[in-house]
């Protein structure tokens, strides 16, 4: 790997760090999946609306069709991820959208004519089966079936989402595609915030919450992940993202007192030596 290519790796580990954080933060709020997306939506694309008008480089021009494609699956991806945890433990949701990584493997080839890397398509795999490990000890029941559904459709439309950012990544800053995005994904869930009253009676502390999860663990996370994406490839970037569930353990069980069992330890591991050989596998390539 170049050494160009370090701060986006450096960018890209702190941005999965942070989307972990985020999970055990949605967790804490306690609010619907509904409310929960807006809400980091909203206060993601103010956040970074005033760091782009204080710099002057925000123009509504740049709204093309693709921006309003990225904001809607941006949306989507959020809403299936959230509402899997209400049908099944988080563990289910997870497992449905570590699927995106070998999403990314089968589409990216295609999508920018680029030839396939059979390390990349292994080290998917391998995630996969991580996360096979880290669920087999827990009971199925229709609510998971539902909740590895909506992962999988979470997973799915991330992966789409983060080969249009790659592509767009030549083209605009990526704070800047960030506030787009979250702004589109914003309006588009606008309407369905106001027909189910979510934002009625809401105490100050969950809007409290709200903001920090859109300033830090959306707005900041969203665009460092962007920024990774003008020196990684999506398939290596959507590899280091499966450790999200690791991080997002380790941090539930510091902060919610969540002690992780043999299975989740054992597939937590497969998914750590995947990652890592994918980084070998970059660094000599």
């Amino acid at each position: 790997m170049k050494k160009t290519a370090l701060p986006s790796l450096f960018a890209l580990h702190i941005a999965v760090f942070l989307f972990g954080a985020a999970g055990v933060l949605g967790k804490l709020l306690a609010v619907s999946a509904l409310l929960l997306v807006f809400g980091r939506t909203l206060f993601a694309a103010l956040c970074l609306l005033l760091v782009l008008a204080y710099q002057r480089q925000l123009h509504f021009r740049d709204v093309s069709k693709s921006i309003v494609a990225c904001g809607l699956l941006l949306a989507i991806h959020w809403l299936t991820f959230f509402a899997s945890l209400n049908f099944a433990p988080v563990a289910f949701g997870l497992m449905g959208f570590a699927s995106f990584p070998l999403f990314v493997a089968l589409l990216e080839p295609w999508f920018f004519k680029e030839a396939r890397k059979a390390h990349d398509a292994w080290a998917a795999l391998f995630v996969v089966i991580g996360m096979v490990v880290m669920v087999s000890a827990t009971s199925w029941g229709d609510g998971a079936v539902y909740a590895l559904g909506l992962g999988i459709l979470s997973g799915f439309s991330f992966a789409l989402l983060a080969m249009m950012n790659r592509w767009q990544g030549a083209q605009m800053p990526p704070f800047k595609q960030a506030c787009l995005q979250n702004g589109v994904a914003t309006i588009l869930l606008l309407p369905f915030v106001l027909v189910t009253g979510d934002l009625v009676g809401k105490s100050m502390q969950t809007w409290s919450g709200l903001i920090l999860l859109g300033v830090v663990f959306t707005a900041l996370s969203h665009g460092l992940f962007m920024f990774s994406l003008s020196k990684l490839s999506t398939s290596f970037a959507s590899i280091m993202t499966s450790l999200e569930p690791v991080y997002g353990m380790l941090l539930a069980y510091l902060l919610l007192q969540e002690t992780p069992g043999m299975h989740e330890l054992s597939g937590a591991f497969i998914i750590l030596a995947a990652t890592a050989y994918a980084s070998y596998q970059h660094q000599q390539h």
